[in-house]
């Protein structure tokens, strides 16, 4: 921020459960106008505690912004008509921890749902490595066993196999109510349960059916701070909420099929676009990533973002170690749901791990005597850093294909401008001055369909001023002016539809000729602009 102050600034936006600082990065050129008077596009980050690949591509955003500015014409002319709004990272505490430590909690670090923690096996860091790995404890009844193809590598055993190493495997931890004979084995519920994308006021559900979720919507200082800004701006237009993982970019409704979103055309149009840059495909969160189709989302940020506010958001789940090795899979979610992994994967995945990354990636196995279980082997995939996020070298290409595709979706907002503007003599200090307004922008200068059907913006703007206005009322309500994605819907052969994104507007005015009027024209999400005529 401060090598470019003309283009960059950084304010708090609210503080964490533990005080934390959470940060906002303001980014638009100064002096083309105030940022609030511009169209905005929204980024945030890492509202999941390990999904810190987020913040790192929302980090290089803004240096690739501060650094291309001026060398590239895009770059440049997205921050000379635009500000965007990057919140590299909300769940500051849960990342603090999960960075620092070998805990990987969900969200927030507030225990929740109960202060203390249940019953079970907690998962713990025995062997003090810094990584939460596996425990193998070997059992003839286990279903288990060594891969043949590479020792460290545990596969099934077959429904009828006998007279082999069996093992079961756990999480590295403790079972701290165990004293002498340890029978059935559960694992303990999590001590961070939250989970701040099901904390949003969108269908909310409680902690019975929707897990995580909070005592009530808006519960979290987190969340809270996010919901402010997002309501304190209206400028905002779009926004990229990033996660981790399975490279696939997700697009709302959660809740509704696509026949029943308004800005499909829109949605498919940019996730086109996210296609193109990310090699992820664009998919509906209702029809495509709902686990289980009798249960729906319940109180995600995407959908408040959209339904609530109307902006028009994207949710991009970055990095998949099984579609980065080009391991097959039917669907895009296989691996994040764990459907299609088979043990040939693995040994790929390990091999990679070996070749690629100087065997970071798995921990070798190694013997530890368990106060409850006895002697087991402490081993496994460092998830952290394997699956959740990408390794180091992989994380440079992430960041700049999603930077890349999310620059794009912010530069396809509704831009307000005069196109033409003229005055005419009708007599002595008597004047005709007419515009006309167009949105030379891709959404509509509500910024989506939704946000025009339930008002959540105002209706554009135009006023004149410096002369007396004898017809015509001095302020003049658009409405609102559609953007270029009507012809991304269904249409004729032959386009039909005219020119809809221009208004013109005329007053009469009585002024000396030589008199300065000026033309004010505003949109809550198109940009305030001006015109200066002289009579």
């Amino acid at each position: 921020m401060a090598e470019r102050p003309d283009l960059a600034s950084l304010a708090e936006i609210g503080r964490s459960h533990e005080g934390r600082r959470i940060w906002c990065v303001t980014l638009t050129n100064a002096a083309t106008g105030e940022a609030a008077r511009k169209p905005a596009y929204f980024i945030d980050a890492n509202i999941h505690a390990g999904e810190v690949t987020g913040s790192a591509v929302a980090l290089y955003t803004i240096r690739h912004l501060l650094d291309a500015y001026g060398h590239d014409e895009a770059v440049t002319r997205l921050l000379d008509e635009s500000t965007l709004y990057v919140v590299p990272r909300v769940s500051v505490d849960g990342a603090e921890l999960y960075l620092t430590a070998a805990p990987t909690p969900r969200s927030s670090v507030r225990p929740y749902p109960d202060a203390q923690q249940g019953p079970g096996l907690r998962r713990e860091d025995l062997d003090g490595d810094g990584w939460l790995t596996t425990m193998r404890v070997p059992d003839p009844a286990g279903p288990w066993k060594v891969s043949p193809a590479d020792p460290r590598l545990m596969v099934r055993r077959s429904p009828d196999e006998a007279g082999g190493e069996y093992f079961w495997v756990l999480p590295e931890g403790m079972i701290p109510e165990h004293e002498g004979l340890v029978g059935e084995v559960k694992v303990a519920p999590s001590l961070w349960g939250l989970d701040l994308n099901r904390n949003f006021p969108i269908a909310w559900e409680p902690e019975a059916q929707t897990p995580g979720a909070g005592p009530y919507p808006l519960s979290e200082p987190e969340t809270r701070a996010l919901a402010e800004f997002l309501i304190a701006h209206p400028n905002i237009a779009g926004s990229q909420h990033y996660h981790t993982f399975s490279a696939v970019i997700l697009r709302p409704s959660s809740r509704r099929a696509d026949a029943e979103v308004p800005d499909i055309a829109a949605f498919k149009a940019l996730g086109a676009i996210g296609e193109a840059e990310t090699g992820y495909k664009c998919i509906s969160l209702f029809h495509e990533f709902t686990e289980d189709p009798r249960k729906l989302y319940a109180g995600m940020l995407v959908d408040w973002a959209y339904d609530h506010l109307g902006l028009l958001p994207f949710s991009t789940e970055l990095w998949s170690v099984g579609k980065h090795l080009g391991l097959p899979a039917d669907k895009p979610l296989d691996y994040y749901f764990g459907t299609v992994r088979q043990d040939e994967d693995d040994v790929a995945m390990l091999r990679w791990a070996d070749q690629e990354l100087d065997g970071f990636g798995f921990v070798p196995w190694a013997p530890f005597d368990h106060p409850q279980l006895g002697r087991v082997e402490i081993g496994g995939w460092q998830t952290k850093f394997i699956f959740q996020n990408p390794p180091g070298p992989c994380l440079e290409e992430v960041s700049r294909r999603n930077c890349a595709f999310t620059l794009r979706a912010a530069a396809a907002g509704p831009r307000l401008a005069f196109r033409e503007t003229a005055v005419t003599p009708l007599g002595p200090d008597t004047f005709r001055v007419e515009a006309v307004l167009a949105n030379g922008g891709f959404m509509p200068t509500s910024g989506t369909e939704r946000a025009a059907a339930i008002k959540a913006v105002k209706p554009d703007k135009v006023a004149l001023t410096g002369a007396t206005v004898l017809a015509g009322p001095r302020e003049q309500e658009l409405g609102w002016l559609p953007g270029r994605v009507a012809q991304y819907k269904p249409a004729a052969v032959f386009p039909s539809a005219g020119i809809p994104s221009r208004r013109k507007v005329s007053w009469i005015v009585q002024a000396a000729a030589g008199t300065r009027v000026t033309l004010t024209a505003r949109s809550q999400r198109g940009g305030t602009v001006e015109a200066e005529l002289t009579l």
